[in-house]
C-alpha cells in the first residue's frame, strides 16, 4: 500500500507544484513507485512542468465518475514515476471524496503518491487532504507566506492529519544573514511544523520547463533528494553548506 503525502501551502507562488514534481522524481529515481497526482482541478501546472500535457487523456474526475477504470488513468512517464492529471476546468461540484476515491483505487500499485493541491484553503485542498494523513507544508522565507503556512498546518490538524513537516523552498543563506528573510529558527517557530528539509534558491529549476535541463544538473534537485530519502526513513543530517 502506497504512502500518500500531501503538498499543501497557504499561499501560491512559493514552488509547491514544482516541489510535488521534483520530490516525485527524486523517489522515482531511488526506485520507489511513484504517482503525482495534480489536484488543482482548472490548473494543471504538473502536466506542464513534466511536459505530459497532450498524453493525459483521463483525469482522477473520470475515475471517480465512472468514465474510465482506474488503471487507465494514470500517464507513466519513466519506469517508477506516473502522473495523474487533474479535470481540464473547475469543478462546479464540490466531489469530495473524488481523488481519494481514485487513490484508494491506484495504491497498491504504487510505493508512494504525492498529492499536489491546490494553495490556500478552498474546496481543492479538502478534495486532496481527504486522500492522506502525511503533509508537507512549502513556505517560502518571507512572513506572510510562513504565516500562511502555519494557517494551513492548523487546517490540517484539526482533520486529524498526524504528521506535519516543513519543507522552505527557494532559501537564501545570504539573504537570511542579511536579515531580508527570516532565519530557518524563525520559519520553524512561526509555523509550528517541524522541519523536513531546505531547498536553496535555484533558478536553473525555474527555467527547467522552458530550457530541458536534466533535473541532475540544477542545486535544488539534489536537496529533493536529500529530503526524498528522508521520507524513506533515512537519517539524513541537514547541512546548511550544501545550500550555498
Amino acid at each position: 500500500m502506497a504512502k500518500t503525502v500531501l503538498i499543501a501551502s497557504g499561499k501560491g507562488g512559493v514552488g509547491k507544484s514544482t516541489s510535488a514534481c521534483a520530490l516525485g522524481k527524486a523517489l522515482a529515481d531511488m526506485g520507489k513507485r511513484t504517482l503525482i497526482v495534480d489536484c488543482d482541478a482548472g490548473m494543471n501546472s504538473v502536466n506542464v512542468m513534466l511536459r505530459c500535457a497532450e498524453r493525459c487523456v483521463f483525469n482522477w474526475y473520470d475515475v471517480s465518475a465512472g468514465q474510465c477504470e482506474a488503471e487507465n488513468a494514470p500517464v507513466q512517464l519513466s519506469e517508477n514515476l506516473s502522473v495523474l492529471a487533474a479535470p481540464a476546468t473547475a469543478l462546479q461540484e464540490d466531489a469530495s471524496d473524488a481523488v481519494r476515491d481514485t487513490v484508494l483505487k491506484l495504491q497498491d500499485g504504487f510505493d508512494f503518491v504525492i498529492l499536489d493541491a491546490p494553495a490556500g484553503l478552498g474546496r481543492g485542498l479538502t478534495r486532496a487532504a481527504n486522500a492522506a494523513k502525511t503533509a508537507l507544508i512549502v513556505a517560502t522565507g518571507d512572513r506572510v507566506s510562513v504565516q500562511a503556512a502555519a494557517t494551513v498546518a492548523n487546517t490540517l490538524r484539526e482533520k486529524g492529519f498526524g504528521e506535519l513537516r516543513l519543507l522552505l523552498n527557494r532559501y537564501d543563506v545570504r539573504a537570511a544573514k542579511r536579515r531580508n528573510y527570516l532565519t530557518i529558527d524563525e520559519m520553524i517557530d512561526l509555523s509550528c511544523v517541524q522541519l523536513l528539509g531546505i531547498v536553496p534558491e535555484d533558478k536553473k529549476i525555474m527555467y527547467s520547463t522552458v530550457t530541458e535541463e536534466t533535473p541532475e544538473l540544477v542545486r535544488s534537485a539534489r536537496a529533493f533528494r536529500r529530503i526524498a530519502r528522508r521520507i524513506c526513513g533515512e537519517d539524513v543530517p541537514l547541512k546548511l553548506s550544501l545550500l550555498k
